[in-house]
C-alpha cells in the first residue's frame, strides 16, 4: 500500500510539473490584462490578453491529466488523459476532476497495452486502438462520475441559501473553505455563484469572505515558501512571485501546483486559512459588493480596513499551517527511497 501511495504521489508530480508553466504563463497574462483594465472592457488589447490568459488556464487540467496519465503508462497515455482532462473541465469537475482522469486513462491505456491482438494489427495498437479505446473509455467514465457532482453541487447552493440568513460567521467560515478547497473547480464555483446572486439581491457580505477564499490561499502559499524555504521545490520557490501576484488579481489557480504536488497537507491549510479569514471578515462588518478585480478594488468594498485585517489574518494562517504540516522536501525523498 506504502508503495501504491508513493508511484500515486510521482505520477501526480510528473502532471504538476507539466502543468506548471501553464498556470504560470495563463495568470501573469490574465493579471497583466486585468491591470489594463480588461475585465471592464468589451474589445481592444486588454480584453484579448484577459481572453488569451484565460484559454491558457483551460488547458491546465487537461496537460496535468495528460501527464500524469504519461507517468502511468508512457506515451500511449498522454492523450486518453488529456481527453480525461478536458472532460473534467466540460463536467465542472476541476483540477481535482483532472487528477482522478489522470489516474483512470493511465491505468486504463495499460490494461488495453495488455490485451491480445492479432499480428496484423500490431501496428496500428499505439496509433488508433489505444487512443480510440483509451480516450473514448476515460470520456465515458468521467461523463458519468460529472453526474453526483452535478447534484452535489445543486445540494450546496440549497445549503448555503439557508445559512445566509443565520449566523454569519458560520457562513463566513463555510464561503472561505469552500472557495479554497478546490481552487476553481466544483465546490468553489457553487460558491461564488451563490455569493453573486447575493449581490443581485443587494447582500453583499458574503462576497468578502468568498474574496477572501479566492486570494489567500495563493498569497498564503507564497508566504509560506519565504517563511520555510526547505519545505518547497526549487519550481515551487521560484513560481512565489507570479503566485502572490496571481492571488492578488483573484486568480485561485496560481495554489493549484502547490496544492497538486501535497493535497493532504496543502488543502486542509488553504481552507482553514481561508475559513480563519473569511469569518473575520463578516464578523468585522466587511462587505464587498464587486465581484471581480482583487486588490484594485478594495475601495470600493464597505470596512475595506477590517477587510484587509482578515484578509492578512488569513494570509498567515494558511501559510503557519502549511508550514507546520508540510516536511522538508529532502524528508519526503528519504522516506520515497525507504519505500522503494
Amino acid at each position: 500500500m506504502k508503495n501504491f501511495l508513493e508511484e500515486a504521489k510521482k505520477h501526480l508530480m510528473t502532471g504538476v510539473s507539466y502543468m506548471l508553466p501553464f498556470v504560470v504563463a495563463g495568470g501573469l497574462l490574465l493579471t497583466i490584462g486585468l491591470l489594463l483594465g480588461g475585465g471592464e472592457q468589451e474589445t481592444g488589447f486588454a480584453k484579448k490578453t484577459v481572453e488569451i490568459g484565460v484559454l491558457i488556464f483551460s488547458l491546465m487540467v487537461p496537460v496535468m491529466a495528460g501527464y500524469m496519465a504519461y507517468s502511468i503508462a508512457d506515451r500511449p497515455g498522454i492523450a486518453p488523459g488529456m481527453v480525461g482532462g478536458l472532460v473534467a473541465n466540460e463536467i465542472g469537475a476541476g483540477f481535482l476532476g483532472g487528477i482522478v482522469a489522470g489516474f483512470i486513462a493511465g491505468y486504463i491505456v495499460n490494461i488495453i497495452k495488455q490485451l491480445p491482438i492479432h499480428r496484423y494489427f500490431v501496428q496500428l495498437k499505439p496509433i488508433i486502438i489505444i487512443p480510440l479505446l483509451g480516450a473514448g473509455a476515460v470520456a465515458l467514465l468521467m461523463y458519468i462520475i460529472g453526474q453526483p457532482i452535478a447534484a452535489l453541487s445543486e445540494g450546496l447552493q440549497v445549503w448555503l441559501k439557508s445559512l445566509s440568513g443565520g449566523n454569519i460567521i458560520v457562513l463566513g467560515i463555510i464561503i472561505g473553505a469552500m472557495m479554497a478547497f478546490d481552487m476553481g473547480g466544483p465546490v468553489n464555483k457553487v460558491a461564488f455563484a451563490f455569493c453573486v446572486g447575493m449581490l443581485n439581491e443587494g447582500i453583499y457580505a458574503p462576497m468578502a469572505a468568498c474574496w477572501i477564499g479566492i486570494m489567500t490561499p495563493p498569497i498564503g502559499l507564497a508566504l509560506a515558501t519565504r517563511l520555510a524555504p526547505k519545505k518547497f521545490t526549487l519550481a515551487e520557490r521560484q513560481s512565489a512571485l507570479p503566485t502572490t501576484f496571481m492571488g492578488a488579481t483573484g486568480i485561485t489557480e496560481g495554489a493549484i501546483p502547490f496544492a497538486a504536488s501535497d493535497p493532504l497537507r496543502v488543502i486542509p491549510s488553504i481552507v482553514i486559512g481561508s475559513a480563519v479569514g473569511g469569518a473575520l471578515a463578516l464578523a468585522l462588518g466587511a462587505e464587498a459588493p464587486v465581484p471581480s478585480g482583487g486588490v484594485f478594488v478594495l475601495p470600493f468594498f464597505i470596512k475595506p480596513i477590517m477587510f484587509v485585517i482578515a484578509f492578512v489574518v488569513g494570509i498567515i494562517v494558511t501559510a503557519v499551517t502549511t508550514v507546520v504540516l508540510k516536511k522538508n522536501v529532502e524528508e519526503e525523498m528519504a522516506i520515497t527511497e525507504e519505500a522503494v
